[in-house]
């Protein structure tokens, strides 16, 4: 029996062609395949950028009404004259100024940081006055101009229109304490005034009307640091005042 002889082949060669032959077709199979190719859509840096960060100004205005803060006037020899309780209230304005950035977080929303940093001005006060001790006592406590440093962190709906806020901060007021005596021997007055330190926390919402501008909405609550007030020579008080505030205002972000 006799077998069929082939032509010898180099299957090295063999493979060599065959690859060489399919990365040339490759573009032509792929264009009938999927079709026409375009381009993705690019994101702006710029506009990138703008929705990450940005700085705000505002101004704002509001109500407060005070905590309490109970006064009496303590004589050196160690007597008490209770006067009432002291609740500071009253209407006042401000600016403010920040920085803000963007993350983004679940269900579409955006998870939004920063700190701001504000001015308030106009006048809280309160007078009480009682009967103690055979003697008429009265007393007086004022805030005024109020700078606050404030971190604020929020959630915003789906659509981003609306932000959900709370805020922590510093805040540093002057504080006015003032008291009277008449009994007697006559009316002895006494008026004392620091600029004090305290914290703030607040919460609220904020509306973006268009691109710049925005409307805010917020409630509030200062406490400031306790601290025993000399008034003269002979009386002192304890001083710790205190007040929550309905605010709103108006932002322009940048």
């Amino acid at each position: 029996m006799s077998w069929i002889r082939f032509p010898s082949v180099n299957l090295s060669r063999v493979l060599s062609a065959t690859v060489v032959f399919l990365s040339c077709a490759a573009p032509t199979l792929a264009g009938d395949v999927v079709g026409e190719v375009t381009e993705p859509d690019v994101i702006s840096s710029q506009r990138f950028a703008r929705d990450v960060n940005a700085f705000y100004l505002g101004v704002s205005a509001g109500h407060a009404s005070g905590g309490s803060d109970e006064f009496g006037l303590r004589v050196n020899d160690g007597d008490t004259f209770a006067a009432g309780d002291l609740k500071p209230s009253g209407n006042f304005a401000g600016f403010r100024g920040g920085w803000r950035g963007i993350l983004p977080a679940r269900g579409g929303r955006d998870y939004v940081y920063g700190l701001e940093v504000g001015y308030d001005f106009g006048t809280l006060d309160d007078i009480t006055s009682s009967r103690s001790g055979g003697a008429e006592v009265s007393g007086r406590s004022a805030i005024s101009d109020v700078l606050s440093i404030r971190l604020r962190n929020g959630l915003t709906n789906r659509s981003g229109s609306v932000l959900y806020f709370v805020t922590v901060g510093y805040v540093r007021g002057d504080i006015t304490t003032s008291g009277s005596l008449t009994d007697a021997s006559g009316t002895s007055r006494f008026e004392s005034e620091d600029r004090r330190q305290g914290f703030s926390a607040s919460l609220g919402a904020e509306h973006k009307l268009n691109e710049n501008w925005s409307i805010t909405g917020e409630i509030e609550y200062l406490q400031f640091e306790s601290k025993t007030v000399e008034l003269g020579p002979s009386f002192s008080t304890k001083s710790t005042p205190s007040y929550r505030g309905l605010r709103i205002g108006l932002n322009y972000t940048f």
